[in-house]
């Protein structure tokens, strides 16, 4: 069976069902099978009575349809059905934004509509406003600390500078083209960007995304806008494409240039912005005091106060500390996943734990891995991981740590506890898993500094077992990212290998409080941080 979705995607249907759908069928016998149909442009138009067969059953749609939100407002009174339900039998409607996971794991961001803010007045159901980007954008980055793109986007309106191309030149009307979705698309990174178009068929060359990081490649983005549904220039209105899901796809293929390649076509200060049209700052990355129990007003990632530091530069190496999701000074950290903090070091609970007491030790402030952090750093690290194997034992459970640095901006050690009785099994497993993924794995005697067998700068992965042996490898080109997951998920340890790959097993936003609130209480007799706050008061 073939991991890849095989996907139709149309431009404006404006009523014109059955040319629609006749076409479809006719691919689908002839390609196909095909799993969906996405409509990115208006599905209804001034006349829709070819519908009524379809409704009735006269007429079956023949591949499973989305439709998505109105970009006219004389279209508003025809979607009579509440996101996820049909509108017909087979034709289902997904509203104005979100991000959709089809079953083949298939990633699509959408936001469709027009923008009320470059449009100058509020259409219910079409317009959208710029929180609605930060919405989208949140929703595909929510949960992902590796965040690689999204498969898909779709959006009614052009993104502004897509147009902009020295080789291919293309009119757009201006009303048409948005900064706001130029913002969206420069940090959701869509492999295939699809829209639709008034009148004739656009296939940009393919642009490389930009990343935050200089060393790091960004994936390429397709741009594709489709004529309108049975147009009488024969423009190209329908376009197949089969897509492996690129949480599937290893770094190779992802990053893989073409010839007719070009640089990304849009301002790249939007990045800066963690907000549309915002650039937020932030100054200092000294002690930071953090309230955990308060609420996110907003709606937005927490805010929080900064006491005492010293000022300090903004960026170090070109990362911008704006946008790395675990800097305490970022708006991006999500403080409802935060423990504990200390002077230098915090806490927190990672994204789709392996069990309730996995958790992550993380500097305060931004420094890549443990071999670059100060030496205040390290030593507050230690005091957390002997505070963590405490809390462990009375469960007769002990920690395995381990620190991957491979394509991660921010140091994170995660720290999982496995039972007691499994210890002499891990270094065995790691060695096995090693073998599987052809990675020259090293045993290093107890009490073996890191930095004393690898560059500062150097990729590695590490972990210390709870025998007191330390594994360490030195990762090159390809290393998978979930190796520490999947050896301690596996049978002879913790035996829950549904969670090797933590976007399976990602918890509601209620359970991750529930799993912190826990975690500080019963965590809370081994927490020198709380007698350390207590003196300072």
């Amino acid at each position: 069976m073939s991991d890849k979705q095989k996907t139709l995607i149309c431009g404006d249907v404006n009523g014109n069902f059955n040319s629609l759908f006749s076409r479809v069928e006719t691919i689908n016998k002839k390609s196909g099978p095909f799993d969906v149909l996405l409509c990115v442009g208006n599905f209804f138009g001034d006349d829709n009575s070819q519908l009524d067969a379809y409704r009735m059953g006269t007429r079956k749609v023949p591949v499973p349809t989305y439709v998505f939100g109105p970009s006219n407002s004389d279209h508003v009174k025809y979607y009579n059905c509440a996101e996820g339900e049909d509108i017909v039998p087979n034709v289902t409607y997904m509203g104005k934004r979100g991000i959709y996971t089809t079953s083949a794991g298939v990633k699509i961001a959408y936001l469709t509509g027009l923008s009320r803010r470059e449009l100058g007045k509020d259409i219910p159901m079409v317009t959208f406003e710029p929180s609605d980007c930060s919405a989208v954008r949140d929703s595909c980055f929510r949960g992902q600390s590796e965040f690689r793109g999204v498969d898909m986007l779709i959006t009614t309106l052009w993104p502004s500078g897509i147009q902009e191309d020295e080789c291919q030149k293309v009119e757009v009307e201006k009303e048409r083209l948005s900064d706001l979705i130029a913002w969206l698309a420069i940090h959701i990174k869509p492999r295939y960007h699809f829209v639709p178009s008034t009148s004739k068929f656009f296939e940009r060359q393919p642009y490389r995304n930009q990343s935050h990081h200089q060393d790091y490649k960004e994936c390429a983005t397709r741009f594709i806008a489709l004529a309108p549904v049975g147009n009488k220039d024969k423009e190209k209105w329908i376009y197949a494409c089969s897509l492996q899901p690129i949480s599937k796809m290893r770094m190779t293929e992802l990053l893989q240039s073409t010839t007719d390649e070009t640089a990304c076509p849009y301002d790249p200060n939007l990045l800066k912005q963690h907000q549309p049209g915002k650039v937020v700052t932030v100054t200092g990355n000294g002690q930071f005091f953090f309230n955990m129990d308060a609420n996110d007003d907003d709606g937005q990632h927490g805010k929080r106060k900064r006491k005492g530091g010293e000022e300090s530069e903004k960026k170090k190496k070109g990362i911008d500390l704006d946008q790395c999701w675990f800097c305490l000074s970022s708006p991006s950290v999500e403080k409802h996943l935060v423990i504990s903090v200390g002077t230098h070091c915090y806490l927190a609970l990672p994204k789709g734990p392996l069990t309730p007491y996995h958790v992550l030790i993380l500097p305060i402030a931004h420094h890549q891995a443990i071999t670059r952090a100060p030496d205040e750093v390290v030593i507050e690290i230690k005091r957390f991981k002997e505070a963590l194997k405490s809390f462990y034992s009375p469960m007769n459970k002990v920690a395995v740590f381990f620190e991957r640095n491979y394509r991660s901006a921010h140091m994170q050690i995660q720290c999982v506890p496995v039972p007691k009785q499994c210890s002499e099994q891990i270094l065995e497993v790691f060695q096995d898993e090693a073998g599987i993924n052809s990675l020259e794995l090293e045993v290093l005697p107890p009490y073996t500094d890191i930095m004393q067998v690898t560059f500062a700068g150097s990729p590695y992965f590490h972990a210390e077992l709870p025998t007191g042996e330390q594994i360490y490898i030195k990762t090159k080109q390809y290393f998978p990212l979930q190796f520490g997951r999947d050896v301690l998920s596996s049978p002879p340890i913790l035996n829950c290998e549904d969670k090797a790959d933590w976007r399976q097993c990602l918890l509601s936003r209620e359970e991750e409080d529930q799993h912190v609130a826990k975690f500080r209480r019963k965590f809370r007799p081994f927490d020198f941080t709380a007698d350390e706050n207590s003196d300072s008061d």
